[in-house]
């Protein structure tokens, strides 16, 4: 499953097709959490889960729940004895294959599917190992791995601890689809962001700034972070330096008075300055009396 692909294709069935908003963010978290499970066919996660995630309650979540399925976007089922109920996600370019019911075989394969079903993770191993788990990943994920699939709506999550809504989704596809910006950099934006301790408007002012800059690739925020550290390193060095102070002697320094045979021009301090210029003058204007 193409993650990108599917959230771009959801995003435009919802443009001909009636979902509550509720209904939105639940099936926002089931892909989330489909995605952990490396797209199982089936897998299984706790409504208590679903409910941390979603912030929705346990009445809003079956119902909304019931919605989707009704909407052939996903189908579950429930199961007695308190275990997690299975789910699958409809997908939108595979519809025609992926869209019969789940059969009493898929239910059995996600009990079985241990490392392959989220339930290893959400289900099986309690909702308090998810929620370190996704606290554990937020706080050692500091690098963007050139390997590794990266993907803005989880990002979003681990930065933010919520789900983009429908017209931040519109703005983040326009900075890839219209600006050009790879998801590395999105997610970048997202860190930087969330390292200021601010939300989603700070990282959009960081994204528009890049793309005035023509800013498009992970190497190009590199780049321009560097320029920005030397030209800080350079401005906070010419302030200690500070400005060369210079003084210009003035004109009269170099003049010679008239009828003087051995003038002597000694000046000590910016402080005797007026007063060898007031002796100079007094003795050129004693000259012209005398000539």
């Amino acid at each position: 499953m193409n993650y990108i692909k599917e959230l771009n294709a959801f995003y435009d069935w919802l443009e001909l097709n009636e979902l509550s908003p509720s209904a939105i963010n639940l099936w926002y978290a089931l892909m989330h959490i489909n995605n952990k499970a490396a797209w199982a066919e089936t897998f299984t996660v706790a409504e208590s889960v679903l409910c941390v995630k979603t912030g929705l309650t346990d009445r809003t979540l079956r119902k909304v729940r019931n919605e989707l399925k009704q909407k052939n976007r996903i189908d579950f089922i429930s199961r007695k004895g308190g275990k997690a109920p299975v789910y699958k996600i409809i997908q939108f370019h595979t519809t025609e294959n992926n869209s019969e019911a789940l059969s009493s075989t898929e239910i059995n394969s996600a009990d079985s599917a241990g490392g392959r079903s989220a339930g290893s993770s959400a289900g099986s191993a309690g909702d308090s190992s998810t929620l370190n788990k996704l606290k554990e990943t937020k706080q050692n994920e500091t690098n963007i791995s050139a390997t590794t699939s990266v993907n803005y709506y989880d990002e979003y999550y681990l930065c933010f601890e919520t789900y983009p809504n429908a017209i931040q989704r519109d703005e983040i596809n326009s900075f890839i689809d219209c600006d050009g910006l790879n998801e590395e950099v999105i997610c970048a934006a997202f860190k930087k962001a969330a390292e200021a301790g601010a939300k989603y408007p700070y990282a959009r002012s960081i994204l528009n700034n890049w793309a005035k800059k023509g800013i498009k690739t992970i190497e190009d925020v590199e780049y321009e972070h560097q320029n920005f550290i030397a030209k800080k390193q350079q401005s906070r060095s010419i302030k200690r330096k500070g400005a060369i102070r210079q003084e210009l002697l003035p004109d009269w320094f170099d003049e010679k008075p008239k009828n003087l045979d051995k003038p002597t021009l000694k000046v000590v301090g910016k402080n005797n300055q007026m007063d060898e210029y007031q002796r100079l003058m007094e003795m050129r204007r004693k000259n012209k009396l005398g000539s």
